[in-house]
């Protein structure tokens, strides 16, 4: 697995990418009326997750391929599953109780905490287990951190990656049979997606936010996208121990990957949605909204991983690449902010020009809780690694 250790700068740095992609879609309304035309782009940032899925699915594998391709012991399940405990919740409890204070007030005043009190405390002990994106209502999803479901969701990818992991390398031989199971994978995560949208939209009519919570939140439907990643990172892994593989031999071929799947990313952001009159038409559509980026990204990914481009070049700068390390403080941290600019608390000093000051501060204070906060808890929470667990 050394030989593959190289890239892993240029795909962090990407998560910076993601993660601001994000943060621009949640602030969007904070910067006043943008052009249609930017507006459109700033609302594709909403894909920042599906490629934070993919990724997670493919780094994984990665790592921890023979940890589970031989078998999943009770040993090696803990650690894997205590590791990514140590990653995820210092920083996720953190947010959580960052945003906290500002619902709590807002629903004192609103009058909700003395009606309902029992309701709001319920749902923040769900939202603290990461349990939320099973629940489609609010407060249970959509109050507390609402970002956070994506980490709800990563939870159910973990307890399964072992598993995964184990069938991929015992079930599925050569890399013809990945690529086949990876379209199956794709194709097979829009069909779930055209199947939930046909039931709840006409056979059993969901309406509101109980339908965008399922659509958008609940785990098995999104797990199509870092089931992809898992089978890309299998693949990776094969072709790397068999000498690279057909990307590995061409920068020229890298980089056409590259520039194609760019193209069909911006490409997919700025079409315009599909209204009807068809409903056909628009129910694949609808269908596909997630699943139509894994391609591009799965494609991009493995581009970037399997050698040197033009991109590397930026992509692994030190401060770029920090600020990839801080992503995941950023995407959970974020919300906090932009709570209190959606309640108003800066009040007549509530401009624009304050709001892009805050955006910034607020990359800031993600390196700050990356290095001063998440790395310290992550390391007292792993503890010693036993031998013959290293990935």
């Amino acid at each position: 697995m050394a030989a593959a250790a190289a890239p892993l700068a240029a795909l962090t740095s990407l998560r910076f990418v993601a993660a601001f992609a994000v943060l621009l879609l949640h602030y969007r309304d904070a910067f006043g009326p943008l052009p249609p035309w930017l507006l459109r782009g700033v609302i594709g940032g909403q894909y920042g997750v599906t490629f934070f899925f993919v990724l997670s699915g493919f780094i994984l594998t990665w790592r921890y391929h023979d940890w589970f391709a031989a078998g999943v012991d009770e040993r090696h399940y803990l650690w894997f599953q205590r590791f990514r405990f140590a990653r995820l919740f210092p920083v996720y409890l953190l947010g959580l109780l960052l945003d906290t204070p500002a619902h709590l007030v807002e629903r004192a005043a609103a009058g909700a905490l003395a009606r309902d009190g029992a309701l709001y405390w319920a749902a923040w002990l769900i939202n603290a287990l990461a349990l939320q994106a099973w629940v489609p209502r609010v407060p249970f999803a959509m109050f507390w951190n609402t970002p956070a479901w994506s980490v709800s969701a990563e939870c159910f990818f973990y307890a399964v990656f072992p598993f995964v992991t184990l069938g991929l390398a015992r079930r599925v031989r050569g890399g013809g049979g990945l690529a086949a199971l990876f379209v199956a994978v794709w194709l097979g995560g829009i069909a779930l997606y055209a199947a939930a949208i046909y039931l709840l939209t006409w056979v059993w009519p969901l309406q509101g936010e109980p339908l965008y919570i399922v659509l958008v939140y609940h785990p098995l439907l999104r797990s199509s996208e870092f089931l992809a990643g898992c089978v890309l990172g299998q693949f990776f892994v094969r072709s790397q121990r068999a000498g690279g593989g057909w990307l590995a031999a061409s920068a020229a071929r890298r980089h056409a990957v590259i520039v194609l799947c760019l193209a069909l990313i911006a490409l997919r952001v700025w079409l315009p949605d599909y209204t009807g009159p068809n409903r056909w038409a628009w129910l694949l559509d609808v269908a596909a909204k997630y699943g139509v980026f894994v391609l591009p990204f799965a494609g991009l990914i493995l581009a970037l991983a399997a050698g040197r481009t033009v991109l590397h070049g930026v992509l692994e700068r030190p401060a770029l690449v920090l600020l990839g390390e801080a992503s995941y403080a950023l995407y959970i941290i974020h919300w906090s902010v932009v709570t209190l600019i959606q309640q108003r608390v800066f009040g007549a000093a509530s401009t624009p020009a304050l709001h892009a000051a805050l955006l910034l501060a607020t990359v800031a204070a993600s390196v700050l809780v990356y290095r001063g906060f998440e790395l310290p808890w992550r390391a007292r929470l792993r503890g010693a690694q036993p031998p013959g667990l290293s990935p």
